[in-house]
């Protein structure tokens, strides 16, 4: 009975002495650590604490943390303005003092969590305390101490990876939710790495699309169907890890959220507080794109071509300015390090073109495209002239022109009319030049003279330019006959002159008969050869007109004499006759007078010469050369004689003097030409050649055509004379 009272007793005691500690107010002390002696194994007995010095950390820093414990502690952490609150037993619990984000109460096994310095202050000292301890302002909440409790810790600051969306604890309250990250953008085939490590509760992580956010974010009456699925992280009371590839379907904006409301089937219940610590990379995908405004198959020689790698998926910025090199012909050496590059291929054939990326994470990635160059290009000319030339017969046509290819010149032709008129298969110069004499051998009229330039893929290009070919010559008419042609009335006569142009296909004759009179006649294309039959006697003037294919015209003058036809009465002969003998009768008187005048005035000369004391010296006749000068043309005598008379005197018929039984007469001489016959005589010089045919010569007008006839002197052959017709100066010749 007195042992039950004692152990009232004693119990009693007991409890008086606990509640005079828990109301006791006094400075608390640590067992001091620093982050540099982590890991680390600690035995915090009953009622006392563990302070870490976590030292000055940067704002935006993260630091993790990795703790076990056997028995319930309570995790706090404050910055060095706030220990001393800790320490002095004062009101610790407000989030003016810790920081709440990193504070779990009545903790016990094992967890990680990871926490980013605030960057609302500047760089400060933090410090960890594990505490075991029993406060008079825990109003009964955490671990109170009563066991002693061994802990395992690690700790420091993380250097973050690449591409580090998020890397924080998250405190969730019941039926509510936190952003992890977002919006965010990434590539399609890039991994968005996803790692919780849960303190408490038992979250749900979703990923979602940010029009699913917004329904999601108002209101917890959301469809869960929304989000996506095969992203999903239930009901995350530990450690888990998911690697998400996003496809095709998600390149709109991205949201990672940690829900803690009533979610799917497997989730979480939402109905506890909730820590959780989420860290969120990424693994961009590296997919270096060749790309080019220009059609990559078909690639001409000596294009300028631009490759870009601007295409190259880079939503999270894991390629620089820097990260790429180019290879532009496969040999392994680098071309290039922009992100664009310029390159020409000179020749055909199959180049592989390498595109090598470096991301900002050091993983590298190339891509290859094999471009195939062609010859696409046909080769430019240009010409000088680009009118229309014109030319002559017998001229020396010359066009010139240059021409260019990408890849080279084979051969080049130079063509008439589409014939081949010159050809060339060694080029060493882009230019070239086509002399062509025109002859006659090519027609008149237009033509087309082309350059053919053909590269050395077979293809070719062709300049046109016209020439137009011109006769500039008159057709030769050829003399077949006589020029002075004698007829009768009525009689039909036969005229043929034939022209020669070499240059012309075909000749336009036309004879105009009786040119200049009211009867003249126009046979127009009437041919080389005519008939006809003049009606009146007289002198008639027919000329023929040839003209060629270039309007060119010559013309040729032929004299027809018409008389009249014989009458066969005998009245017509004796009268015929009767004329005749009249005529010898007063040419036989003019003769005699002639002749007895000038053997008078010989005498006369003689006797006047014996008189004088001292004869004079014998006067030779004129030299040849003297006659020679009084003919030429400086002269002012012109010996021309016209072929025709205006109007004609008939000869009488020679079968006529035979029919009278009388002696044809011959026509009295002139003048001067008796008396230079008579002078002749008494000088006793050589008897001169009666026959004048021998002196006469008949020559058609170099510039008219128009025949006409000169008799020369004795030791005259050669005499320079103008043409009745026209006036032009010619020479004439015996020869």
């Amino acid at each position: 009975m007195r042992l039950a009272h004692l152990l009232v007793i004693t119990l009693i005691l007991a409890s008086t002495t606990s509640a005079g500690a828990i109301t006791t107010k006094g400075i608390i002390t640590c067992s001091n650590a620093s982050i540099d002696s982590l890991p680390g194994d600690w035995s915090i007995s009953d009622q006392s604490c563990l302070r870490v010095d976590l030292g000055e950390r940067e704002p935006g820093s993260t630091m993790f943390f990795d703790i076990s414990s056997d028995n319930q502690i309570d995790i706090l952490l404050f910055p060095a303005a706030n220990i001393e609150v800790y320490q002095s037993e004062s009101s610790y619990r407000s989030d003016s003092v810790w920081i709440s984000e990193s504070v779990f109460e009545a903790f016990s096994g094992s967890g990680e969590w990871h926490w980013e310095v605030p960057t609302d202050r500047a760089k400060t000292r933090w410090y960890l305390v594990i505490d075991n301890l029993a406060h008079p302002q825990d109003s009964g909440q955490g671990s109170q101490g009563g066991f002693d409790a061994e802990i395992s810790l690690n700790g420091g600051e993380i250097i973050s990876d690449h591409f580090t969306l998020s890397d924080s604890i998250h405190r969730v309250d019941p039926d509510d939710f936190s952003i992890v990250h977002g919006p965010f953008f990434v590539d399609e085939g890039t991994f968005v790495n996803i790692y919780a490590r849960t303190m408490e509760g038992n979250p749900d992580i979703f990923v979602m699309t940010e029009s699913a956010f917004s329904y999601y974010s108002p209101s917890s009456n959301w469809s869960s169907s929304l989000r996506i699925a095969s992203a999903d992280m239930l009901f995350v009371n530990d450690e888990r890890y998911f690697p998400w590839i996003v496809d095709d379907d998600y390149e709109d904006p991205l949201y990672i959220v940690v829900d803690n409301r009533l979610g799917p089937g497997n989730g979480g219940a939402g109905t506890q507080h909730a820590a959780v610590t989420v860290t969120v990379t990424l693994t961009p995908i590296l997919d270096p794109r060749i790309s080019s405004e220009t059609d990559l198959d078909s690639v001409d020689v000596g294009e300028v071509v631009t490759f870009s790698a601007l295409e190259t998926p880079n939503r999270s910025q894991q390629f620089s300015e820097n990260s790429f090199t180019w290879d532009m012909n496969g040999d392994g050496i680098t071309d290039g390090s922009e992100q664009t590059i310029e390159h020409i291929w000179n020749e055909p054939g199959s180049f592989v073109v390498t595109l090598y990326g470096i991301s900002t994470d050091f993983r590298g990635e190339d891509s290859s495209r094999t471009i195939t160059v062609f010859d696409l290009t046909a080769p430019e000319i240009s010409m000088e002239t680009s009118s229309e030339i014109t030319k002559g017969f017998g001229d020396t046509l010359e066009v010139k022109a240059s021409f260019f290819d990408n890849w080279g010149v084979s051969r080049l032709d130079w063509m008439l009319d589409g014939e081949i008129i010159e050809s060339n298969y060694e080029i060493s110069e882009l230019n070239s030049t086509l002399t062509l004499v025109i002859s006659n051998e090519l027609s008149a009229g237009q033509h087309v003279v082309s350059l053919v330039v053909t590269d050395k893929s077979g293809k070719s290009s062709q300049k046109d330019i016209l020439v137009n070919f011109i006769d500039v010559t008159a057709p030769e008419i050829e003399v077949l006959d006589a020029l002075v042609i004698e007829t009768l009335v009525g009689e039909t006569i036969f005229l043929q002159n034939f022209a020669q142009d070499n240059e012309s296909e075909d000749l336009e004759y036309t004879w105009i008969i009786d040119q200049g009179s009211e009867n003249e006649i126009q046979l127009l294309d009437s041919g080389p050869q005519v008939f006809y039959e003049f009606q009146s006697t007289g002198t008639k003037n027919v000329v023929l007109i040839v003209e060629n294919d270039a309007g060119l015209t010559s013309y040729l003058e032929i004299l027809v004499i018409v008389s009249e036809k014989e009458d066969d009465s005998g009245l017509g002969m004796i009268a015929i006759g009767g004329i005749i003998v009249f005529l010898i009768t007063i040419v036989s008187i003019a003769s005699f007078m002639a002749y007895n005048s000038a053997v008078s005035r010989k005498m006369s000369d003689f006797e006047e010469t014996e008189e004088e004391l001292e004869p004079e010296a014998f006067v030779p006749p004129p030299s040849s050369e003297m006659q020679k000068q009084m003919w030429g043309t400086d002269s002012g005598y012109s010996p021309f004689q016209q072929s025709f008379q205006d109007e004609p005197i008939q000869s009488a018929d020679p079968n006529l003097f035979e029919m009278l039984g009388v002696e044809k007469p011959h026509p009295e001489p002139e003048k001067n030409e008796l008396e230079t016959n008579l002078l002749g005589d008494l000088q006793d010089s050589p008897k001169q050649d009666d026959s004048v045919d021998d002196r006469t010569v008949r020559k058609s007008c170099e510039s008219c055509l128009r025949e006409f006839q000169i008799s020369l002197p004795e030791g005259v052959d050669e005499a320079y004379t103008n043409c009745p017709y026209c006036g032009y100066e010619q020479m004439i010749s015996l020869i």
